[in-house]
């Protein structure tokens, strides 16, 4: 029978055995709910707790010592091959920090006696147990909403931040040269990209008066504006679809600043303590906003913002506030701020 948790009512039972986590299938999803995680893993460290998430974003989850085992799974046309996966592992209970049909499907046949996940979505015939959000919190940082799933399990109300993580040795900062990485792209649609132009005009400033190294990064999807992003920047490294998620986040970790949109990249450079600049159009930074780490938001509110749309339907009037001088004043700053 399924229950509903509402705001502030406990209706867990203890946990016990192993436990399935279902991660968000989105890099920047996934970095906001590991806070949450940690804290189910908190209630009881005995328990072991496996990380179930898409293969392209694996390497995260193998960083957190709260993570027993990671479990690579397929966005496949034959949702059977995650299903026999998913089976082998007999976990006792699933959490979904999904909200789609397929991820909820594929724990019910996989056999998992308890799945539990976000009521009001389309899960939600699957859920032996629904999390319901009160309309006030539908408002509430992402993280936050994560954070309520786990306190419906029963874990802790104390403020929740990013937890350490094993990262490897090899991984360095040095003083010198400057890295400026610059992320230009946005998986989720052009609505939240700034202009390549307006990047390279920052680039080309901070270059200019700091002799500074311009890496550019993104994945598979962004390679065109990387590109057009690298033809105006003299001397800039382009390395867009060409790392590996390891190789992405260590090229963050070793930059003296990331320049960005609101993006996976924005929340891999907060993780890893990488001074952030993010600059929001489409969306809220309300609620996606970086939770940790030294950052500064540029949001310049219209009067359509935030749309959430993937592509505008006019002339971009969000993106077009941002000015670029105003973006290479926030470099400045916290590039002065690492001495």
């Amino acid at each position: 029978m399924q229950k509903d948790v509402k705001k502030h009512h406990r209706d867990f039972e203890p946990l016990s055995g192993p436990l399935l986590i279902r991660s968000p299938n989105w890099l920047g999803d996934a970095v906001m709910s590991m806070p949450a995680v940690k804290g189910i893993k908190e209630i009881d460290r005995s328990i072991s707790l496996v990380v179930a998430t898409p293969r392209k974003i694996s390497y995260l989850w193998s960083l957190c010592p709260f993570v027993d085992e990671v479990l690579e799974i397929e966005h496949s046309k034959n949702i059977f091959e995650n299903v026999k996966k998913l089976r082998k592992k007999k976990m006792d209970r699933a959490i979904l920090f999904t909200r789609s049909v397929r991820t909820a499907l594929e724990c019910k046949l996989a056999g998992i006696p308890k799945i539990i996940g976000f009521g009001r979505t389309d899960q939600s015939f699957f859920l032996d147990k629904r999390v319901l959000l009160s309309q006030d919190l539908e408002t509430l940082h992402q993280s936050q909403i994560y954070i309520r799933l786990a306190q419906s399990l029963g874990a802790k109300k104390d403020t929740y931040s990013y937890p350490f993580l094993k990262l490897p040795a090899q991984w360095k900062k040095t003083p010198q040269p400057i890295i400026v990485s610059v992320c230009p792209g946005a998986e989720y649609g052009p609505a939240k990209r700034w202009f390549p132009s307006s990047f390279a005009w920052v680039c080309q400033r901070l270059k200019e008066k700091y002799g500074c190294h311009i890496q550019i990064l993104g994945g598979e999807k962004d390679k065109t504006v990387c590109s057009e992003l690298e033809q105006a920047v003299q001397e800039a490294e382009n390395l867009a679809g060409r790392t590996t998620l390891a190789e992405f986040m260590e090229r963050i970790y070793s930059s003296h600043l990331l320049l960005c949109n609101d993006s996976g990249a924005m929340h891999v450079g907060s993780l890893l303590n990488t001074p952030t600049i993010a600059i929001f159009g489409s969306t809220d930074p309300r609620r996606t906003a970086p939770i940790g780490g030294c950052f500064r938001v540029i949001y310049e509110k219209v009067q359509c913002s935030p749309c959430f749309l993937r592509r505008c339907p006019i002339d971009m009037p969000c993106m077009r506030a941002v000015k670029p001088q105003d973006v290479l004043h926030v470099c400045e700053e916290l590039l002065s701020l690492g001495g």
